[in-house]
């Protein structure tokens, strides 16, 4: 048996419903026009652009793929890590924008003085990595010993996107 509800009710709830019927119906048919003809709309284009450019850059967790082929401590807060960038985005990666990132969300970011540990061919700084290209090299980070769970990371304009775990670090014997 069905609940009792007063015309008046029925009659408004129906009016909401038709009324928000036509919104949804008048979103999509001015979506569809923006997309399909974004120069109707002033400063569609530039929304549109911009709305892929951010697309792109959420989406390089999955585009983007960081393979760490060592890690390996240089002392007692230098971490020199080997690695391969795959870049299968529509954007350009930077690779002074890699960072890593330990388990509590603290940030590491790339030493300035990386020249001095890895050489200038081997060294992955100021370089950058094209769509549909792979760079390989050395990095070094200035982290603190005794730092857990370690993960390769990009910092964008949406925040910074954790990449890969790195799985061994090692330590560098001493001559």
């Amino acid at each position: 048996m069905r609940r009792y509800v007063p015309r008046r009710a029925r009659r408004r709830r129906r009016v909401f419903v038709t009324a928000a019927q036509w919104l949804v119906a008048a979103c999509i048919v001015a979506g569809v026009v923006v997309i399909r003809q974004p120069a109707l709309v002033p400063g569609a284009p530039e929304f549109l652009e911009r709305a892929r450019i951010l697309w792109d850059l959420l989406c390089l967790r999955r585009t983007l793929q960081v393979t760490v082929r060592s890690a390996e401590f240089w002392g007692p807060d230098l971490l020199i890590v080997d690695m391969e960038i795959r870049n299968r985005s529509p954007v350009v990666v930077l690779c002074q924008d890699l960072r890593l990132v330990d388990r509590r969300g603290q940030v590491f970011l790339p030493s300035g003085t990386s020249v001095y540990y890895v050489n200038r061919q081997e060294s992955l700084w100021m370089r950058q990595v094209n769509p549909g290209r792979s760079v390989s090299g050395k990095f070094a980070f200035v982290v603190p010993d005794g730092t857990f769970g370690l993960a390769c990371a990009i910092e964008t304009e949406v925040g910074v996107t954790r990449l890969s775990p790195i799985k061994e670090i090692s330590r560098r014997s001493k001559m």
